[in-house]
C-alpha cells in the first residue's frame, strides 16, 4: 500500500504570524509520536512570514483519520480559526 503525503499550506492575517509559527510548532513532537506518521515537517515562506506549509507523511489513510481525532489536532483547528486569512488548504497526494 501506498503512503498518504499531505501539502497543507496556511497564510496567517497580520500580525499573527509569529502566534501561527508558535501553534504549528507546537503540533510537531505530539505528531510524529503518532502511530502512522512518518514525517510531520514544517516550512516558513523565505520572504513572506504569512505563509507557511506543513509536509506530512502516514502510512496510510486510516493513520490520518486517527490523527484527525487527537486532541492536540483539535486545539490547533480552534486556534488557527483565528490566526488564519482564509481555511487552511489541505492537498493529498499518493505515491505513483
Amino acid at each position: 500500500m501506498a503512503t498518504l503525503t499531505l501539502n497543507v499550506r496556511f497564510t496567517a492575517k497580520a500580525g499573527r504570524e509569529s502566534e501561527l509559527r508558535e501553534v504549528l510548532q507546537n503540533m510537531i513532537e505530539p505528531t510524529v509520536a503518532e502511530e502512522g506518521c512518518l514525517a510531520y515537517e514544517l516550512y516558513l515562506h523565505p520572504t513572506d512570514p504569512s505563509k507557511a506549509v506543513l509536509l506530512e507523511e502516514w502510512v496510510d489513510a486510516d493513520a490520518l483519520a486517527r490523527h484527525f481525532e487527537t486532541p492536540h489536532l483539535e486545539a490547533c483547528a480552534a486556534a488557527l480559526d483565528e490566526l488564519l486569512v482564509e481555511p487552511f488548504q489541505l492537498r493529498r497526494f499518493t505515491e505513483i
